[in-house]
């Protein structure tokens, strides 16, 4: 009787850990415009990136939501987390996973891994073409 109710109990431990290990945290997904209202959570932010520029010490924005200054949010990657370099995002839709947080009056997220970064579709323009090169413009951190 022992036996049995240790295997049986063994089993649905096994069973639960594999369940709650196959079931993503429910992130919610937002646009660059709602991201302010969520800061301090984790979310899921979906949209064009706007506007691409890597400053001198290697520290990479993403706009999204408009051009520097007049963007909606905007990701941080570092070079230290980066040491290969970021690829280009620049007119591609991408959703962003992590912390929301302010900066200077905009929501922010700083990226660490590349795994944090979705490419949804890879122009947003239609025209097959890369989007323009021109700075996000936004200062070092």
């Amino acid at each position: 009787m022992k036996h049995q109710l240790c295997k049986a109990l063994s089993i649905a431990l096994f069973t639960v850990g594999w369940i709650c290990a196959e079931e993503p945290a429910d992130i919610p997904l937002v646009t660059p415009q709602e991201a302010s209202a969520q800061e301090g959570k984790q979310v899921k932010v979906k949209g064009v990136v706007d506007g691409q520029k890597t400053s001198a010490k290697g520290v990479t924005y993403l706009n999204f939501g408009g051009r520097f200054p007049n963007h909606a949010f905007s990701c941080v990657l570092r070079a230290k987390d980066f040491p290969d370099g970021v690829p280009a995002f620049e007119g591609k839709e991408v959703e962003v996973t992590g912390l929301i947080k302010m900066y200077e009056g905009k929501p922010s997220m700083d990226v660490k891994s590349l795994s944090q970064i979705h490419v949804v579709s890879g122009d947003s323009s239609g025209s097959g073409k890369p989007a323009p090169a021109s700075p996000a413009g936004e200062t070092e951190r």
